[in-house]
């Protein structure tokens, strides 16, 4: 019997056709990244100093379907980041221009989820430029290979999320002032990375009823839950010597059978008193309101979906012989959280929040730093929207149904 390798399996299932996906019809997807920054540094020594960065980067792609399920056309990418010194006039700028021919493989689980292959390959330009002048230009080609996932919140509208898995590119980078300098490097990679979520529309002939699915659940409106979160309950850093401890609770009561509004408070203490007399003491505090969009899977198991904003304040001080150093932080960070809950009895269950897509928003910072006779103070702040998926804070909660 001959063995199937496991890609091509995957790849050339049959699969339910819908209507967005087949012959003939077209797609458009829009992604981008954008953020905004700022420091200013002061001291009783020297005159204070302002710093601005900015940076935007904006990719679209378009496509036709040559075949059910298969699609291929092209992307641009366009990026600008900028950096200024206001009190010199310095000021540096990197355009960014890319342009890449692209084919996709579909596999289609059900009519509002598409898992799709990606493959690429194109050429990009990247000038650095000083007080003006080009001082380095970078040509680089390359080709990668990524997954893709495509889910329908309307008919021909979807949200699509898609990331590298392995990539190949040349760059040339040519110097430009007394002495011409090239180097040309070749990089290869293999793992997830740039990680991109945007909004795409699928348009063409159209069949699918595309009607909206009962509203199952295994819970009932009004119904509310209290949860303890256990993953932070206590930290300890042996070699540091550093303990902290950190306490989290949330509530909330289901508004339709699988639509639940809630809030959530987190707060944490750290302490560390090491034998150098370095003294560190840092709490912190935040405050999110979430929604929960849940779907019944099997039995007393339901997958769900948390999205909020977090809004947070952390302060910490650190002490030694001769320095003592403050910073108060401020953030308001949106981010949407996968889970799954299995319902123990009829008042209590246990939820699994797998990962966290952190959307970054906004955040501020002040430092203070007290040496002998002088204090030097540093003022952050930044706005960034660049979603970021993170397998590692996954987080586990009890979660306690008073009025079953």
């Amino acid at each position: 019997m001959k063995k199937i390798p496991l890609l091509t399996l995957l790849l050339g299932l049959s699969a339910p056709l819908f209507a967005q996906t087949s012959e003939g019809n077209r797609f458009m997807s829009y992604t981008g990244n954008l953020s905004f920054s700022g420091s200013k540094t002061a001291s009783d020594l020297t005159v204070p100093t302002r710093e601005r960065t900015y940076d935007i980067n904006l990719e679209f792609s378009r496509g036709k379907f040559i075949r059910d399920n298969v699609a291929h056309g092209w992307n641009v990418g366009l990026g600008y980041n900028h950096y200024k010194i206001l009190e010199s006039d310095y000021a540096s700028s990197t355009p960014f221009l890319s342009a890449n021919y692209l084919i996709r493989r579909y596999v289609v689980p059900s009519e509002r989820v598409r898992v799709f292959a990606q493959g690429t390959l194109g050429a990009s330009y990247r000038p650095s430029i000083a007080d003006g002048e080009i001082t380095l230009n970078t040509f680089g080609a390359g080709a990668s290979l990524g997954l893709g996932l495509t889910y329908f919140y309307k008919k021909n509208w979807a949200w699509e999320a898609t990331a590298n898995l392995a990539g190949l590119n040349v760059t040339h980078a040519r110097k430009e002032d007394e002495k011409v300098v090239t180097n040309v490097q070749l990089n290869g990679s293999f793992g997830v990375s740039s990680f991109k979520i945007g909004l795409a529309h699928y348009f063409g002939s159209s069949s699918s009823a595309f009607e909206e699915p009962p509203q199952q659940s295994l819970y009932a409106v009004g119904t509310g839950y209290l949860a303890a979160d256990l993953s932070t309950l206590h930290t300890s850093y042996p070699m540091a010597n550093t303990t902290g401890v950190g306490v989290g609770f949330s509530g909330g009561k289901f508004v339709s059978p699988r639509k639940l509004v809630g809030i959530g408070l987190h707060g944490s203490y750290a302490t560390a008193n090491s034998s150098s007399e370095n003294v560190l003491n840092s709490w912190g505090a935040n405050v999110r309101p979430f929604v929960e969009y849940y779907w019944p899977i099997a039995g007393k198991w339901s997958i769900f979906v948390n999205s909020g904003i977090a809004l947070g304040y952390n302060s910490t001080k650190t002490t030694d012989t001769d320095a003592k150093r403050t910073n108060q932080s401020y953030s308001a960070q949106p981010n949407i959280r996968p889970g799954i809950q299995y319902q123990l009895t009829t008042k209590w269950a246990i939820a699994a929040m797998i990962g966290n897509l952190d959307l970054k928003g906004f955040y501020a910072s002040k430092m203070e730093l007290k040496q002998s006779n002088t204090t030097t103070t540093n003022t952050t702040f930044n706005f960034e929207i660049d979603p970021t998926y993170q397998l590692n804070t996954t987080s586990l909660s009890l979660r306690f149904y008073p009025g079953r």
